[in-house]
């Protein structure tokens, strides 16, 4: 029996070898799709570019890029009704489509159809089960359902398959974050995850909110900066960014971003609460109050308007009652909004 373990050991560590020797061939084989993938993108030849990473995927489904440069694309050439009744055609056709399955499930959850998309994720690891991109859909899917322990399990899982997948890393660090408030871990993950995908506006977006969180504004800044150069459109990019320029002292700066936030969105109801606050700290009451008055009506949220009337009330310079003034006419609105929910009739059952 002791003579037999040498042969043994030999034939793991041959299988070993074997297998990063035909995962490195794959990759090799990839790599020209997901170029000419990427080329096509940038061409905004977007057909040609899906089908091309479809290619990439058909060949090494644990791509570390492949899976998110597809969501960008199909972002960018469909409307969500069109790019939904798409993937579903597809999965009809072809019930294997693990790449369509991923895609499927992620439009589930951003309608908020949580059960869906974890069965169309479920579905994509049956048809193949080294598509890692899945199970870290998995995981955001299970973090927006507080589940934090079941999301870790399912990064880490994916990240065995795929050490590279930047979306694997962020999402340990928002779960460390969420479930044990550990920011130092958190952003250990954040700034891996930026590493191994510095041109993803969305991983730079929550590197730097996570710094802001931190109170390092400047590294805030930089992070949020790139992301906007990256996603110039994005009013939630424009406002994180006002926002870590108005902690910084730099006003005009966070007025300018939030300015960029409104034109884009004009009832983005946190650009409008970065710009109450801005002009607040100018001295610019006026603006300041329809500022919080716009973010009131938009959100219905009794905070705008509790800081609508600090706004007022300093306006006319009665700062000593300020608080307990706004506080007792908040108070009496959710009350009365309580009151008034309590007394509504229940919703029929159909």
């Amino acid at each position: 029996m002791r003579r037999s373990r040498p042969t043994w050991m030999l034939g793991v560590l041959l299988g070993i070898v074997a297998v990063a020797h035909a995962s490195a061939d794959r990759e090799e084989r990839a790599t020209p799709s997901f170029e000419r993938a990427e080329s096509l993108r940038r061409a905004a030849k977007f057909p040609d570019a899906i089908a091309a990473y479809r290619q990439t995927l058909q060949i090494l489904p644990e791509h570390p890029l492949a899976f998110d440069r597809l969501r960008e694309v199909y972002n960018r050439a469909f409307a969500p009704v069109e790019a939904l009744a798409d993937l579903e055609a597809a999965v009809a056709r072809r019930q294997d489509d693990f790449i369509a399955w991923n895609l499927l499930g992620v439009l589930y959850g951003r309608e908020r159809r949580w059960d869906h998309a974890l069965a169309a994720f479920g579905r994509s690891l049956e048809a193949e089960p080294r598509a890692a991109d899945a199970l870290v859909n998995r995981g955001w899917v299970l973090l927006e359902l507080r589940r934090h322990d079941g999301a870790v399990t399912a990064f880490e899982a994916a990240l065995r398959i795929q050490p590279r997948l930047a979306r694997g890393h962020a999402g340990i660090g928002s779960a460390v974050v969420e479930a044990r408030g550990d920011y130092e871990e958190g952003m250990k993950r954040y700034l891996a995850a930026v590493t191994l995908d510095p041109e993803n506006s969305a991983l730079l977006n929550d590197l730097g909110w996570l710094s802001y969180k931190m109170n390092r504004y400047t590294e805030a800044m930089a992070a949020l900066r790139k992301a906007a150069e990256l996603d110039p459109q994005n009013p939630m990019i424009q406002t994180n960014l006002a926002l870590a320029y108005h902690k910084a002292g730099r006003v005009e700066e966070a007025i300018g971003r939030l300015e960029r936030a409104l034109a884009v969105n004009p009832e983005y109801t946190l650009a409008l609460y970065g710009l109450g606050k801005a002009y607040e700290s100018q001295g610019k009451y006026a603006e300041a109050i329809e500022a919080y008055r716009r973010a009131w009506r938009q959100s219905g949220n009794d905070l705008y308007l509790l800081l609508w009337i600090q706004a007022y009330m300093a306006s006319h310079g009665q700062a000593t009652t300020l608080f307990l003034f706004a506080f007792l006419a908040a108070g009496g609105v959710i009350a009365f909004r309580t009151f008034r929910g309590r007394r509504a009739p229940a919703p029929s059952k159909g």
